[in-house]
């Protein structure tokens, strides 16, 4: 006989027949609870009769004298009607010294209850309900039941059917059937029922007594979940590309298959774990938002009424939702851009500038113009040793060979012999012959450009050019944030993303419309529409995960998210993404296609050759006057390089 049996056998109180139940909890404690958790276990009790209370309090401190020890393996935490919670702070209620108190055990895993009586559950389900009380809905609980009224297995049936719409399904019952300890479980899903909260049998701890080494043929807490057997759940969505698209049958309107980015996740969800997929639709159709007084809208309320089990609808990570929502984990990081009709076309002079940016003409400009200087303050020193020094013997005409140079003409006179003057000479020649060919090539695809356009840049010229910027519920307080300035809006009924691409997207919009949409968005919108192009801000507005939604403690989590795990790791996310996306969100102008140079184009090279034929008339008529002017002919005599 075990040191346990002798206690419980001395004692008045548990009596003989329900040694074998405080056997199997002391079993349970020690093999399962103790070994796969390092929470602390909560044991507790309810009870609808005194007597079966105090009953309850023994088995309670039999199972705690045997199981605890003073090395600390393992930490309880004992509630009920006999374990009050004592409040050591008169100056606050009883539910803040609650919430204090429990702050230290949040997320309980494993918990042990001792219930005779469906009221006394309900006692209990009021502890699981509250928030601050910290229970993991997807943990380990065991309900040792010590009532003993005649339908028993009704009254466990409706404890079960509770749990379900709670979403807690690893729950055992254990109880006293005759002179053995039988634990009852329930599976939602099998192959011929679906969500069932029936009671089967699962073990049976006979045997116990006699045996000090004994072993469960099976283990205490099966999977219930990761096969559905084929059971329908509802998923809200609809067709939302490119992420979601819903096949139906056209004569009859039934559901056929789903897929798309977001829609393959789901269907290889459904493979997995072999649910079929019902799909649900809100009306309208919207992703719906959560509000701090626990109402929402669109399909966030149909999962927080618990009229659905998934609503995939390429959701951002909002707080807010993931207050009241499970969200699960991220399988694909999208980037958040701003589009924007393009911009005006570009005048004839900007064509010209347009193949370097402005740092490249100051670098250029400054390099030019310090050459110049230098020429010309050379001829001021006039010292001949530093003229032959720096430009070359013979070398009379040097601003005349910089210029001939520039544009790829030949050096007139004499080639420089010393060392210095070739150097310089080699280095301006490399340097103008790299910025002449880059140049050239960048100018003639610009002029062949019909469509080429002067395009916002940054998020401050959109700010400062008075645009209004559309976006989600979600992206509308991180635009006001970040542009406290901007004229921010929601889509609605009449402006949707839609519509308003199509408006941004005319090749001559003026709108002073910016979207805020993902890229991934924008670049299927070209996939459909090769023609029509919009204009990107370079500069990005965030990176965001997409995920998707479940009611709050869903049975689901675990399954999904090593599922999750698994589809990012072998690159199937990927893969979805480049199956229904292909088109580039960069490419404003199809490269095979150029227009004819017209006049219009051209006008600013000969607003160019005119200039240069003004000066040249111009340096013509000074040349005539310097003969007949002595000072005007210094003039030219100096310039005359």
């Amino acid at each position: 006989m075990s040191p346990l049996e002798k206690v419980l056998l001395n004692s008045s109180q548990p009596t003989s027949n329900v040694l074998p139940l405080v056997l199997a909890a002391v079993w349970i404690v020690r093999n399962d609870f103790a070994v796969y958790t390092v929470s602390s276990v909560t044991i507790g009790q309810y009870a609808s009769r005194p007597r079966n209370l105090y009953i309850q309090n023994d088995l309670i401190n039999h199972v705690l004298r045997d199981t605890m020890n003073p090395f600390g393996i393992i930490k309880y935490l004992v509630e009920g009607e006999i374990y009050p919670h004592e409040e050591y702070d008169e100056s606050v209620s009883h539910e803040e010294a609650m919430e204090r108190f429990f702050k230290y055990y949040a997320n309980r895993e494993k918990s042990i209850w001792f219930l005779d009586s469906l009221e006394a559950y309900l006692k209990f389900e009021e502890n699981l309900l509250n928030p601050n009380r910290g229970y993991h809905r997807n943990g380990f609980f065991i309900l040792i039941y010590t009532g003993f009224e005649p339908e028993r297995l009704v009254t466990i049936r409706n404890i079960f059917r509770r749990l379900f719409f709670l979403y807690v399904v690893n729950v055992n019952v254990m109880m006293m059937v005759g002179k053995y300890a039988y634990v009852y479980t329930y599976y939602p899903f099998t192959a011929r029922k679906c969500h069932s909260p029936q009671p089967e049998l699962l073990l049976s701890f006979r045997g116990i007594e006699s045996n000090p080494n004994f072993v469960l043929k099976k283990g205490l807490f099966g999977s219930k979940v990761a096969n559905m057997h084929g059971c329908p759940l509802s998923v809200v969505s609809w067709d939302y590309p490119p992420f979601i698209f819903v096949k139906k049958d056209p004569k009859t309107g039934a559901f056929r298959t789903i897929h798309g980015i977001e829609g393959s996740v789901i269907s290889l969800l459904s493979e997995q774990m072999n649910f079929s997929i019902y799909i649900k639709e809100p009306n309208p159709r919207e992703a719906g938002e959560v509000f701090s007084n626990g109402t929402a809208t669109g399909a966030a309320r149909m999962i927080l009424q618990q009229e659905a089990n998934i609503t995939a609808i390429a959701y951002i990570y909002s707080p807010e939702r993931s207050e009241k929502l499970l969200p699960s984990d991220s399988y694909l990081t999208l980037t958040v851009v701003l589009a924007m009709p393009l911009g005006r076309p570009m005048t004839p002079f900007e064509r010209l500038i347009k193949p370097f940016r402005y740092i490249i003409w100051s670098c250029f400009s400054s390099s030019f113009l310090f050459a110049i200087l230098c020429i010309y303050y050379i001829k001021f020193l006039g010292r001949s040793r530093l003229m032959i020094f720096i430009y070359g013997q013979g070398n009379r005409i040097p601003f005349t060979n910089l210029l001939s140079t520039l544009f790829g003409g030949v050096v007139f006179g004499q080639m420089p012999q010393r060392n210095f003057a070739r150097y310089i000479l080699s280095i301006w020649l490399l340097y103008t012959f790299v910025l002449r060919s880059a140049y050239s090539g960048a100018l003639f695809q610009i002029l062949q450009d019909g469509r080429g356009k002067n395009n916002l840049q940054t998020l401050d010229q959109v700010v400062e050019h008075n645009y209004t910027i559309y976006t989600s519920r979600v992206m509308e307080s991180v635009m006001k944030f970040a542009l406290p300035k901007a004229t921010v809006r929601q889509y609605d009924e009449v402006n949707t993303l839609q519509n308003l691409l199509e408006t941004i997207s005319e090749p001559d919009s003026k709108d002073k419309i910016a979207l805020c949409l993902f890229d991934l968005t924008v670049k299927y919108y070209y996939q459909l529409n090769p023609t029509r192009r919009v204009h990107i801000l370079k500069q990005p507005i965030m990176s965001t995960p997409i995920i998707f939604y479940m009611p709050r403690h869903s049975y689901m989590q675990l399954h999904t998210s090593g599922i999750i795990l698994r589809l990012v790791q072998s690159g199937l996310i990927k893969r979805f993404v480049k199956f229904n996306v292909y088109a580039s969100s960069r490419d404003n102008v199809r490269k095979s296609e150029y227009v004819a140079l017209s006049l219009d184009v051209l006008i600013g090279l000969y607003w160019v050759y005119g200039f240069l034929i003004f000066l040249c008339i111009l340096i013509f008529i000074l040349e005539i006057l310097a003969r007949k002017s002595g000072k005007l002919r210094k003039v030219m005599d100096f310039l005359n390089l």
